[in-house]
């Protein structure tokens, strides 16, 4: 027995070696993580005519030496007029992939339709039950909504890769995720790359109608509403345009839908595909249904509870993409269908089958596709840091530029040319002279664990070449 014991405690301890060897990068938790809140990534026209400030929150790992962190980009679900970047499930997701090594943006993006011209609450209806502000004018409003919400995706993804220098982060690894409207809106930005693609909805049409009074009392209706439903503009919006394109190597969608298949591929590097639904989704049907109909029609219309959401489009809910996918055979991308097959006709109405069912399982399952995909990018953290990897990454060469951004032990400081031979000098934010050398090559390595936590200034030459860099030499969980 003692024997038996033996072999099986070092058959258990290979079993976990070979399993921590082959498990791939950026899918395990290893870190603590930073936040920066509402950083502005550029102004749009909502639907109304007003002007938009859109804010995006940034999570990024601590005491990672990686320069080149894969980057997600996060947009939150409410049917195309509510939900925010603070939605429970958005601030968990920006926590859990940071601790793995990704620069996170979570987002938020132009809100709002045009409403319904005739609406009325009925008497057993209320606030609780029915979303008054759901209640749309036509069908047109939900094509124009989710396009101007991939503009704004596609704006925040180039402002992301914009800042990768600061971010230490990996413009060839970017991945977008979204929760019900937010995944319609993820897989427009994924899939819509030709202008040919933009919905003729999307261009200028017929003015709105002017929307029920009775609506003015839920809040639905803003004070400056312009209902002249001008063209929409470009596919690709036109926020941060620039270096950077708005290609994504993957998407994950919950309990999302798509308005066309046909987008898939068509692109040259097609993105893999995450997709989570259950059946029992009475929001976004998971097979092919119109959105909102099961609400309306099994919830709503059997008992004459709340007025009908008749308007909302139909679509392809994630188990029509899964059954898609498998129709393509070996065209189709790489892909994970995570399925609760779990409808019941008219006994889900008050289930909470628009959620996800097992938070932490899906995450991972998600992780570990998108994990698979940067592999074949041969983008390692270990070997991500060489000069030939930094040239690669960076657009803008005539600048000074320090990576990794934050760091715990040492930094590497690179210049122009002719900038060899200038003297560099390192500041706090009080202005005090921290340490100065020479520049002997175009990139040289600074110790910097001996400096306390906090934010440094670097400066080459004269003090109008500057930068700032972090320092955090201590783990701080949060």
């Amino acid at each position: 027995m003692k024997s038996i014991k033996v072999y099986c405690l070092v058959f258990f301890f290979c079993g976990l070696l070979q399993h921590a060897k082959a498990q791939l990068n950026y899918t395990a938790n290893q870190f603590s993580y930073d936040s920066i809140l509402n950083l502005s990534y550029g102004q749009a026209t909502d639907y109304a005519g007003n002007q938009v400030d859109l804010l995006l929150d940034i999570y990024k790992p601590k005491l990672d030496s990686n320069c080149l962190r894969p980057m997600l980009v996060l947009v939150h679900g409410g049917a195309w007029v509510a939900g925010s970047k603070a939605d429970v499930n958005m601030v968990l997701m920006s926590r859990e992939f940071a601790k793995k090594g990704w620069v996170v943006a979570n987002i938020n993006y132009r809100l709002g339709t045009h409403k319904a011209a005739s609406y009325a609450m009925y008497a057993l209806c209320n606030n609780s039950i029915s979303a008054p502000c759901g209640y749309i004018s036509d069908s047109a409003e939900i094509y124009r909504a989710n396009y101007r919400g991939m503009q704004d995706a596609k704006g925040a993804i180039r402002f992301m890769k914009n800042r990768n220098f600061m971010d230490s982060s990996d413009v060839n690894n970017v991945f977008i995720v979204g929760e019900s409207a937010g995944a319609f809106i993820a897989f427009a930005t994924a899939f819509t790359d030709q202008a040919t693609e933009k919905s003729t909805l999307c261009n200028a049409i017929a003015d709105a109608p002017s929307p029920d009074n009775s609506l003015n009392i839920y809040g639905c209706i803003p004070t400056s509403n312009n209902l002249t439903r001008p063209n929409l503009g470009s596919i690709d919006g036109d926020l941060n345009l620039g270096s950077y394109d708005a290609s994504v190597k993957g998407i994950g969608s919950f309990y999302g839908a798509a308005f066309d298949l046909s987008l898939i591929n068509q692109l040259a590097d097609t993105p893999c595909v995450y997709l989570y639904h259950q059946g029992a989704d009475v929001v976004v049907n998971y097979q092919f249904g119109r959105v909102l109909g099961r609400t309306s029609w099994e919830c709503y219309a059997q008992t004459n509870l709340c007025q009908s959401y008749y308007f909302y489009p139909f679509a392809y809910g994630n188990e029509s993409i899964k059954q898609y996918f498998i129709s393509l055979g070996a065209a189709a991308p790489a892909y994970q269908a995570d399925i609760v097959n779990n409808y019941v006709y008219l006994n889900n109405c008050f289930s909470n089958g628009h959620s996800i069912d097992n938070f932490n399982l899906r995450v991972q399952h998600m992780t570990d596709l998108f994990a698979n995909k940067i592999a074949l990018s041969s983008n390692n953290p270990s070997a991500n840091c060489t000069l030939n990897n930094v040239y690669w990454a960076n657009k803008n060469e005539n600048k000074i530029l320090i990576y990794p951004n934050p760091s715990a032990n040492v930094i590497h400081l690179k210049v122009p040319s002719n900038r060899v031979g200038a003297s560099y000098k390192v500041l706090d934010f009080t202005g005090r002279l921290i340490l100065s050398d020479k520049i002997g090559a175009e990139n040289i390595v600074i110790n910097v664990n001996h400096l306390n936590n906090g934010i440094y200034v670097i400066c080459v030459g004269d003090h109008n070449e500057c930068t700032y860099f972090a320092v955090q030499s201590q783990l701080i969980n949060e």
